[in-house]
């Protein structure tokens, strides 16, 4: 690890925010013995698994969570997994006043969020250099894919957080329990389902942006306890950071569950139906402009430099499914879970001239270092999405060995069409000014000619055997998974079908030690993989993507306070990169599958409270990346969005007793070390820190309710900052500050 450790530019090293919090989580644990006598703690026996919990008498809004059920499909402490996985509980989500998913992930080692700078269409992010976002399909909903689409369509899900229980990040290839999914990691969205005693919760919120939003969570159980609905809903409408862009969203979310046999039966339905509509915060910025100064300096971070008529992303999601448990004795159980998905939009934009990608030829994109050409275009998108995974657990022994073993068989299913247009209009006739935009409100509808129409299916199937093995103190963890897949595709415009077809054969491994003082160190090996779609010489498919890596790292979980911290170094690696064939000429655009980049990394991560009424938040990441086989010429190159630093510190206090009995303080920082947005490395993104803050109030008993107001606040500077860029003319500006104030009423 010598190498990974060293770093390039020592000059900037010494001062790099990652050491501190390196060092606030090390002090903070440290102190944790001399200061554990502040938190009474009490034991609660759970009565769905008959697992023990340390709950504290304080409330915690950072509690790590004891379980995680996406890393292994299975009820399995998080201390005994293998493999470095972050959970944000549903608490935690409220007091750190997270919209979306990429406010989720923000305090998060190894995650870079909002990837591509603001964009309310999706959810964005990478994790460990890998798109890990909406366009990479890697996000999932209660374990199940979401309808994957190409990424050239813009027909996307991305739900509202307000309907999840919890967040669950995995980190490296997870291909053995889910099929093809990108090398980086995964994240597992949990819906919120009916509890006993369910919380009764009306939220009122407004923000700076001019936004309004209404959020309640409601819900019961019959007299006899075994049927439990819940209901879920909100509505928001208002202005967003970027001028003359506002978006409207609601949604309902429906659940039931019935115990059944006895509670030996559980079945619980699902439903939601969401629908967006008005404009759309992804623009392009010139890299001249955004990254470096055009002629009168930068563009603001909330300057439009598209058309108010033509800017426009309304799109409608339902969902339906089910969550099913059968327990058949104490050591056996059988579960299935199912969704069908639909999903429809219609986006409208105007944005620099320019194609995403394209070969660097000049900075200076603008005309007298001010004018910005610009094109128009139109996407119309649908699909509908089927998934079901069946699985069996069971648990059992031989000679000295414990058995939890669980075999599974999944199938999902995709049907896709997207019809791209765009307008056929000289791109100075509708040039803007950026520093002084005037709009042309040009009628693009009488210009627009098709330029992609697609229909597909995608189909894949997997079976999967896993065993984790118990012998004193050790954890095994032992998966295989073989796949197969398909990919039925047809150009409208010229009547060309394609056909992809293979199979990919996938494992993981992994061994923790399970300390009596709490530490828990592990070492795993993991893979994965993903169609690869190209064009080859011969006309032949590609086998597919592979990604492979060893992780070894150490949790350590407190016995005597609130907390658990994580250590953790890999070696990820993705093989079979498409990449410029040899033998090309003029100008002949055949692939071949020899590239291969690899990232090696060092993350610390974690959730402690020290004493009462203190909490904190430490993420650092340290990565190395490079392009180690590429016939394009980067060989030896930094992969795209990866910095070599990234540290967050989020630190939370709550008076308890006295005349400031209630109050909560909360400050945060995060740091994104230069990255690239290119593999020829001459698209460089600079560094940027960003401020947040929180003030909460929780004012007691009032009548029969319980009522907390909260200020929250994100990028308290207005830091003006670019997330990436993918071209000269394709730079994206990351989010502003956003203050917003939270009236919530529960009972």
């Amino acid at each position: 690890m010598m190498s990974l450790l060293s770093d390039r530019r020592p000059n900037r090293v010494n001062h790099c925010p990652a050491r501190l919090s390196l060092l606030t989580l090390a002090l903070a644990t440290a102190s944790a013995s001399a200061s554990a006598t502040d938190t009474d703690t009490i034991r609660v026996q759970e009565p769905d698994t008959g697992r023990t919990e340390l709950e504290t008498l304080v409330i915690n809004a950072y509690r790590p969570a004891q379980t995680i059920g996406g890393a292994t499909k299975t009820d399995t402490p998080l201390l005994e997994t293998p493999h470095s996985v972050s959970v944000i509980e549903r608490q935690e989500l409220d007091a750190r006043g997270v919209q979306n998913l990429n406010e989720a992930a923000r305090y998060t080692s190894g995650v870079l969020p909002e990837s591509q700078g603001i964009d309310n269409r999706v959810d964005d992010l990478y994790i460990r250099g890998f798109d890990a976002g909406s366009f990479g399909n890697n996000v999932m909903l209660d374990g199940m894919r979401a309808p994957s689409d190409s990424n050239l369509s813009w027909n996307r899900t991305a739900f509202n957080s307000w309907n999840l229980e919890r967040v669950e990040i995995l980190k490296g290839p997870s291909s053995v329990l889910y099929g093809q999914i990108a090398p980086g990691g995964m994240v597992n969205q949990v819906s919120k389902t009916p509890t006993l005693d369910q919380e009764h919760i009306l939220q009122l919120q407004a923000d700076s942006h001019g936004r309004y939003q209404t959020a309640f969570d409601t819900g019961g159980a019959s007299d006899d306890r075994n049927s439990l609905w819940r209901l879920v809903g909100l509505i928001k409408d208002g202005g967003t950071q970027i001028d003359d862009t506002e978006h409207q969203q609601w949604f309902l979310a429906p659940s039931a569950s019935f115990r059944l046999n006895d509670d030996n039966t559980r079945l619980t339905l699902l439903g939601l139906y969401q629908q967006d509509a008005g404009g759309s915060t992804f623009q392009f910025m010139p890299y001249q402009g955004s990254v470096i100064p055009g002629a009168n300096g930068y563009i603001d971070n909330s300057t439009f430099l598209g058309e108010p008529d033509w800017n426009q992303y309304d799109r409608n999601i339902w969902s339906a499914g089910w969550l099913f448990e059968h327990q058949f004795n104490d050591d056996w159980r059988l579960r299935q879970s199912a969704r069908h998905t639909h999903v429809d939009s219609l986006y409208r934009t105007t944005v620099g001239y320019g194609v995403r990608g394209a070969a660097l030829t000049d900075l200076n994109t603008l005309t007298d270092g001010h004018i910005l050409k610009r094109r128009a275009v139109q996407g119309e998108g649908d699909s509908d999405g089927q998934t079901l995974d069946t699985r069996i657990e069971g648990r059992f022994s031989t000679a000295a060995l414990n058995h939890q073993l669980l075999a599974g068989v999944d199938w999902q299913k995709t049907d896709w069409d997207f019809l791209r247009k765009a307008a056929q209009v000289a791109p100075d006739a509708i040039q803007i000014d950026i520093y002084n935009p005037e709009y042309t409100y040009y009628d693009f509808s009488k210009v627009l000619f098709d330029q992609m129409s697609t229909k597909e299916t995608d189909r894949q199937t997997g079976v999967y055997l896993q065993d984790q093995i118990a012998l004193n103190n050790w954890r095994f963890t032992l998966g295989g998974r073989y796949d197969w897949f398909e990919i039925d595709s047809l150009n409208r415009l010229n009547g060309v079908t394609t056909r992809t077809e293979d199979e990919a054969l996938t494992a993981r491994a992994g061994v923790t030690y399970l300390f009596d003082n709490g530490f828990a160190p592990y070492l795993s090996y993991a893979e994965s993989f993903q169609p690869a779609v190209g064009t080859s010489r011969s006309g032949a498919a590609f086998d597919p993507i592979t990604g492979s890596q060893w992780e070894i790292g150490v949790k350590y979980e407190p016995s005597q306070i609130d907390g658990m911290i994580t250590l953790a170094a890999y070696d990820l690696r993705q093989q079979n990169v498409l990449t410029a064939d040899p033998l090309n000429q003029a100008d002949e655009r055949y692939q071949v599958q020899t590239g291969e980049v690899q990232i090696r990394g060092l993350e610390l991560e974690g959730r402690i409270t020290p004493f009462a009424g203190f909490s904190l938040i430490g993420a650092a990441t340290r990565f190395d990346s490079e392009v180690t086989r590429n016939n394009d010429g980067y060989t030896g190159n930094r992969m795209i969005r990866v910095p070599d630093w990234m540290a967050s510190l989020w630190l939370d206090y709550t008076f308890l007793g006295g005349s400031l009995d209630g109050l909560s303080l909360a400050t945060g920082s995060r740091y994104v070390d230069e990255t690239y947005g290119n593999l020829a490395n001459s698209l460089k993104i600079p560094s940027y820190t960003l401020y947040d803050a929180a003030v909460r109030y929780d004012l007691g008993q009032v009548g029969n309710s319980r009522v907390q107001l909260s200020l929250n606040a994100s990028n308290l500077t207005n830091e003006r900052y670019v997330a990436t860029c993918t071209a000269a003319t394709a730079c994206y500006y990351g989010s502003g500050r956003t203050v917003m104030a939270t009236a919530r009423f529960s009972w």
